[in-house]
């Protein structure tokens, strides 16, 4: 394949047009192109004005040449936009967000993304035009809007129509706003009677008196315990005499069915005695002085109740029993202030151990008096601590059969029983505390009680209850 090489620039130029329009081979440029088709138009109006006779030359105007470019998109010049008119401002927007659609769609290089929040935007827009033109009543399908050079032709009619929609909003926002009025009156009225309401629970929450620890235990303690008994044991001077005998012979010479006294509780004990209870001392005085003016050989003797117990917890086992008194004397004279010589006294009975070695219970013994301002205060001050004090039971569990009234020392079982299921072995050791069976309270099973399902050590145990009254009867709290 062979190439042409061009002619030149100045050989084109100065040839004539038939010669350069022979050499139809050779390539041309453009510009070349554009020369020749010049020229010959040029030749061509010169030959006609020559043959027509005119002597006047006319000069020619240069075509319009179109610059070559890269791209081959077309570019249409828009017509300017004509004003138009609308019927009111929402037909006004409609028509802009149409316009506004259009110029994004006609949009290629904006993002998708954009495009739809702008018509978004652009749709909230026009439906808030319409809100507001239907809200203030000027949005009328057939009213047109009146042009600007038209505004003082307007019809009078139109003008009283728009002063007369004024009074009827103002009456609208007139009847919202009583009805506004009226709801703030009512919670207004419902706030005050709710603050009175509160004020008056308030003053009779102020009126009910504080209740504290020690004021509890205080008034639980009485309904937990029978009322002291005042007691006597009779017995007699006649060894051969049974207990029935000595039974018999109070019931006739104290004939308590005259009605001139009232026995609480009569029984029998070991050693041929006969226990009397009596709820006053005055009750047991007359008693004691018919009995011994009515028979000779009975031995009428008073017995003395037994002190109250307090058990002071997490006491430091570093003190000892001399320290807590001691402690308790100096440190708390509250307690012993105002008291008599029959009233001031005091004792440690025994300690309970706890898991922390360092720390157990002190169980004291004290005197009536002192037993009930204890517990009113709640808690003592023992050496470097301030201890909680609460009421301790007088009654006596065994630790080996789980039974009230005696201890492991006087137990009569071989072997120890489990607070669990009640069975010989211990509760470390029992396969239904480990596997999490239900308890079954030994007390309850032999008394036949079908709630037993419970732990021995439990204070509901009813049997422990019924226990736990009979040894309160014998101590002596007033």
């Amino acid at each position: 394949m062979t190439s042409r090489t061009p002619l030149k620039k100045e050989s084109v130029a100065g040839a004539s047009p038939s010669k350069i329009s022979l050499d139809r081979n050779v390539r041309r440029s453009i510009g070349e192109w554009e020369a020749v088709n010049s020229e010959t138009a040029t030749s061509k109006l010169n030959t006609t004005q020559t043959q027509s006779g005119t002597v006047e030359k006319r000069a020619t105007k240069p075509k319009m040449t179109s610059t070559p470019t890269t791209s081959n998109k077309t570019f249409i010049k828009t017509p300017p936009p004509v004003k138009e008119t609308y019927k009111n401002r929402t037909s006004e927007a409609r028509a802009c967000l149409t316009s506004a659609k259009l110029h994004l769609k006609n949009s290629r290089n904006i993002k998708t993304e954009i495009k739809e929040e702008v018509t978004k935007a652009l749709c909230r827009l026009y439906a808030l035009v319409k809100e507001a033109e239907a809200g203030t009543g000027k949005a009328e399908e057939g009213r047109e809007k009146p042009e600007v050079g038209m505004a003082n032709k307007a019809d009078a009619s139109t003008s009283t129509d728009t002063l007369a929609q004024i009074p009827v909003n103002q009456e609208r926002i007139i009847s919202v706003l009583e009805k506004h009025a009226i709801a703030i009156a009512q919670n207004t009225a419902k706030m005050i009677e709710l603050g009175t309401q509160i004020d008056s629970h308030n003053d009779a929450i102020k009126q009910i008196p504080a209740v504290t620890y020690a004021s509890a235990v205080a008034s639980k303690a009485p309904q937990q315990r029978r009322d002291t008994l005042h007691s006597v044991v009779v017995s007699s001077s006649n060894e051969t005499e049974t207990g029935e005998a000595i039974l018999s012979r109070i019931r006739e010479a104290v004939d308590a069915k005259e009605g001139w006294v009232k026995v609480e509780r009569v029984r029998k004990a070991k050693d041929r005695k006969v226990i009397m209870g009596f709820g006053t001392k005055q009750e047991r005085d007359k008693v004691k002085d018919r009995l011994s003016r009515r028979t000779a050989d009975l031995v009428v003797e008073d017995i003395r109740n037994k002190d109250p117990l307090l058990v002071l917890k997490n006491v430091l086992t570093i003190n000892s029993d001399e320290d807590v008194v001691g402690a308790l004397r100096n440190q708390n004279k509250e307690l012993f202030r105002g008291l008599g010589a029959e009233d001031d006294r005091i004792e440690v009975r025994f300690r309970k151990k706890l898991r922390n070695p360092h720390l157990n219970h002190v169980v004291i013994g004290t005197s009536p008096v002192i037993w009930r301002k204890a517990i009113d205060l709640g808690s003592l001050h023992i050496d470097l601590q301030r201890v909680r004090v609460e009421d301790q039971t007088p009654l006596v569990q065994c630790t080996r059969c789980l039974g009230y009234g005696h201890g492991r020392r006087f137990c009569k079982e071989p072997a120890d029983v489990c607070s669990h299921c009640g069975g010989p072995h211990l509760r470390a050791e029992c396969a239904d505390w480990l596997s999490g069976v239900q308890p079954r309270c030994r007390n309850c099973v032999r008394q036949g009680l079908e709630d037993a399902e419970h732990n021995v050590f439990n204070e509901d145990c009813p049997v422990r209850k019924k226990w736990d009254l009979l040894a309160r009867s014998a101590v002596a709290y007033c």
